[in-house]
């Protein structure tokens, strides 16, 4: 796999293989595009209620699309030869030789830029907050710093990830903190921190031990993995009916987040508790994921519904 990249010509490259280039890197990440950008939005939607004003949230969405982009596809270029010994990863491509380093470098270049600029045009409480988060993701791949190998802060740089989109979301509409927008956010890393293990880096035990990356995942078995999961779900479940009334929910979010909640962990989690078997994992993996989704559609439509009482 290093050879593949190393035996390319990589100190140049025309404008068409560089936009040849970008469906293929997008495609590679759009999971990292999609998922920054959506919690975005749903940040600028609780803070307006539903109905945000458009060219700032488009532009807040824009400048964490283009600079999650930037971190993700830095990550790939960092860890090619890491990501060549995973049997998923292995087909990104920077990891399989298909798109030149140097490609890749000049695309994040452009995306890092945008990102920022984007935010700067927005306000400047903005600006800094993206920063500051295109700054902490790139140092966890950064090789002189690598926040990836340190041993528990690996999982914390992508749980703040969150309440720092929604901080930026929130300033980028109304130039202040707004707490229940910020607290959305926060929740979600919270559950990020907790489920990570299971549901991401135990799928990547192998190479991390090689290159020196201790993370929750290697320290837990299986069992324990799961069982943090599932205590990620049961503090969904306790938080949001403690908290909805005080961050300005409608009831429709405790209700419908402890029915979703008590079918991922009949559905999801328990099937997985005893052993780790890769195909029932991967299912329980997607049904998570459509959970988190799931989860911060609810907290829009929950805002939009402030009158609602159960009694």
């Amino acid at each position: 796999m290093g050879d593949s990249l190393t035996n390319k010509k990589d100190y140049g490259f025309g404008i068409l293989e560089f936009l040849r280039a970008i469906p293929v890197l997008v495609r590679s990440r759009a999971e990292a595009f999609f998922i920054w950008s959506w919690c975005t939005a749903i940040a600028c939607m609780v803070v307006g209620r539903g109905f945000p004003p458009v060219v700032p949230s488009l532009m807040i969405i824009g400048s964490i699309f283009c600079t999650a982009g930037a971190v993700y596809l830095y990550n790939d270029v960092v860890d090619a030869e890491m990501d060549g010994l995973n049997p998923v990863k292995k087909n990104r491509p920077m990891a399989a030789g298909t798109v030149k380093k140097s490609v890749t470098m000049a695309f994040i270049v452009v995306l890092a830029v945008l990102g920022l600029t984007l935010s700067y045009l927005i306000n400047l409480p903005t600006f800094i907050i993206v920063a500051g988060w295109m700054t902490l993701f790139a140092f966890y791949s950064y090789p002189g710093i690598r926040l990836k190998k340190m041993f528990i802060v690996k999982e914390v740089v992508t749980s703040v990830g969150w309440p720092l989109c929604s901080m930026a979301g929130s300033y980028a509409l109304t130039g202040e903190f707004f707490l229940p927008a910020v607290f959305a956010g926060m929740l979600l890393g919270t559950f990020t921190f907790l489920g990570l293990p299971a549901l991401s880096d135990a799928f990547d035990e192998y190479e991390d031990g090689i290159y020196g990356v201790k993370s929750l995942a290697r320290v837990l078995n299986w069992r324990r993995k799961v069982q943090l999961l599932g205590f990620a779900v049961l503090v969904m479940m306790i938080v949001t009916p403690l908290t909805y009334v005080q961050f300005g929910f409608s009831v429709i979010l405790p209700i419908s987040v402890v029915g979703l909640s008590l079918i991922l962990l009949r559905w999801g989690i328990f099937p997985i508790m005893n052993q780790f078997e890769l195909a029932t994992a991967l299912k329980a993996r997607k049904l998570t994921y459509l959970y988190f989704i799931v989860t911060q559609v609810l907290i829009v439509i929950s805002s939009l519904n402030l009158g609602i009482k159960l009694f």
